[in-house]
């Protein structure tokens, strides 16, 4: 009986042995980690503009802190003819190279091909190659939604758009900015211009400064640094209208990440007291979290598809407004959100294409 039990607790140990090797082996295969090394090559923004380049080394750090492997400084790009060299540098340094902007688009094909071992995440751009993933966002639908917003804030009828480049990925938002905006208001009538610069901050403070002396009250800017003068104008104007009137007057749209915090002062009111406002009234988002998350995921799980287009749309809740913002009354935030239900729906088609415009009354600028 003896020997029984002793063959019997023999067994059940070497059961629970494999047990546990099993489990073991299962949650380790669970929390695999990665030893990816992730980098990101920036255009004349710089990996703190506050913008698209921003957003994308955010991406990165993000990934990396949770899934393992190591995000390596961002390369950043002060002049175009740079990028060449430092996309180079960047190639030989890390597995994944994660660019965003139009300007990377001549150069990406040399460098896949020169670096067919490793693989890009090319954003705003469609490159045919099999390392390199193309994700793009629907931005006219981005740009409606900042103009529908902008529309339902203004109290002058007359809101501002400013763009960077005049490149297809702005000129879209833009093109999306004047359907918005009247779709919430038909008579609303709206200044246009492009920057020429995503960096240049006081290009971007001294447009805005004309287009609120023309009475525009609320202005969209889709120039990545550049938007930072806007931002800095509506500032400076705003204190100015606290002091007088205690309240806001002029307001900017964010773009690519939410800029309300960027759009932070303080004043004091007409009452003398203090106070800290914002003059950020909304920000229209193009996930670019989600579409880097979704690629470096693919690549840790051995199923990258490169060679391909990837568009995000608001269907994909690849575009998104910001609706916590303490500037946009109830009444607002809710057309707002029946407006997002209607374009998830397709109720309502956002063309990209200027010509496909069916109203272009009361549009001051060239499109």
């Amino acid at each position: 009986m003896r020997k029984l039990f002793s063959f019997v607790a023999v067994v059940l140990s070497a059961i629970l042995v494999v047990t546990g090797c099993s489990s073991k082996s299962s949650k380790d295969n669970s929390t695999n980690k990665s030893n990816l090394k992730v980098v990101v090559v920036t255009d004349e923004g710089g990996a703190k503009d506050k913008s698209f380049n921003q957003s994308n080394a955010e991406a990165l750090t993000s990934w990396v802190e949770k899934n393992g492997g190591k995000a390596l400084t961002p390369v950043e790009t002060k002049n175009h003819s740079d990028l060449a060299a430092n996309m180079q540098s960047a190639s030989k340094a890390a597995d994944v190279i994660s660019l965003a902007g139009f300007y990377f688009e001549k150069e990406l094909p040399k460098m896949a091909d020169a670096f067919p071992d490793k693989k890009y995440i090319f954003i705003d751009g469609v490159v045919e190659k099999a390392n390199v993933a193309s994700v793009t966002f629907a931005e006219q639908e981005a740009g409606y939604l900042a103009g529908y917003a902008a529309a339902l804030q203004s109290k002058t009828g007359k809101v501002g758009f400013i763009g960077g480049a005049k490149i297809p990925t702005v000129a879209r938002f833009g093109i999306g900015f004047v359907q918005g905006a009247k779709a919430a208001n038909k008579d609303i009538k709206v200044v246009y211009n492009y920057s020429g610069s995503f960096s240049d901050t006081n290009k971007g403070k001294t447009i805005a400064a004309t287009m609120y002396d023309t009475g525009a009250d609320v202005i969209f800017v889709a120039a990545g640094g550049t938007g930072n003068g806007a931002i800095k104008e509506a500032q400076e104007r705003a204190t100015q209208d606290l002091k007088e009137s205690g309240e806001i007057k002029h307001w900017i749209v964010g773009v690519d990440k939410d800029q309300y915090t960027d759009g932070i002062f303080k004043a004091k009111d007409k009452d003398g007291k203090d106070v800290e406002k914002s003059v950020v009234v909304a920000s229209v988002i193009k996930r670019v979290d989600v579409a880097v998350k979704n690629v470096l995921d693919s690549i840790k799980e051995g199923k990258f598809e490169g060679g391909k287009e990837h568009i995000f749309t608001i269907k994909e809740d690849g575009i998104e407004l910001t609706l916590e913002n303490p500037n946009l009354n109830d009444e607002t935030k809710s057309k707002i959100k029946n407006k997002i239900s209607e374009l998830k729906a397709g109720k309502e088609t956002v063309v990209a294409e200027a010509d496909k415009l069916t109203d272009k009354n009361n549009i001051d600028g060239e499109l």
